[in-house]
């Protein structure tokens, strides 16, 4: 009869809406326990230092729970060809990013597994790698080589002083004695002459014999 309700439709309809419930609560669970993984490994604390050199990066961040994480990186945000992950599970991240180009920026995002990309909603992280610095050439100083002063040697002086002919008394035949024992313009004296007796008579013809006898003998080249 129209108008009725068969048995079997009522038990369809109970079976499609039970199903209906239950496949909005497994997606919830589902949405929740992916939302709770991700809370775990999202990346806290995330920084990116470039080297010195220019030529690297470390890339550091902290999770909740330990996890081994991937970091993938380039120049051109659509298209991160480079990648470089941790050795092992940790919840220390610290990862080193090579094969960089000074003054450059770069984009990143971390990975945990497929459903755990964190890439700062779509725009990237990115950091900017330092210009190469030139090396100051090292200027080598000579040192400064200090002549030592000539001196020139001093002649040999006479003094009138000293008994030069040793005959026990001091007085001018001593100091002409000196002189013609000296050689001019060089320091070195020769050794004091040996007076001879030669010049031991009236040289000057004044009926006297004294020291101005031989003062004139040895002026005239006698010995």
């Amino acid at each position: 009869m129209k108008g009725k309700i068969n048995l079997k439709t009522i038990l369809v309809f109970g079976i499609l809406i039970l199903v209906i419930i239950l496949s909005v609560f497994a997606v919830g669970k589902i949405r929740t326990m992916t939302s709770n993984a991700s809370a775990d490994y999202e990346p806290q604390g995330l920084v990116s230092t470039p080297a010195t050199d220019g030529k690297s990066a470390v890339v550091s961040w902290e999770t909740d729970k330990p996890v081994k994480a991937s970091v993938f990186y380039g120049t051109n945000m659509a298209s991160l060809l480079l990648m470089a992950a941790d050795s092992e599970e940790t919840v220390s991240h610290r990862i080193s990013l090579g094969s960089l180009k000074p003054n450059t920026t770069y984009y990143y995002k971390v990975v945990v597994d497929e459903n755990n990309t964190f890439d700062n909603e779509g725009s990237m992280f990115s950091f900017k790698t330092t210009a190469a610095v030139t090396p100051t050439p090292t200027v080598e100083l000579k040192p400064e080589i200090t002549l030592a002063p000539t001196i020139a040697p001093s002649a040999t002086s006479c003094n009138r002083t000293t008994d030069y002919d040793k005959n026990g008394v001091i007085n001018s035949i001593d100091f002409m004695t000196c002189n013609k024992g000296t050689t001019t313009g060089t320091a070195t004296a020769t050794a004091t002459p040996t007076i001879t007796t030669n010049c031991t008579g009236d040289y000057n013809k004044d009926g006297v014999t004294n020291s101005l006898d031989r003062i004139k003998c040895l002026q005239d080249g006698n010995k």
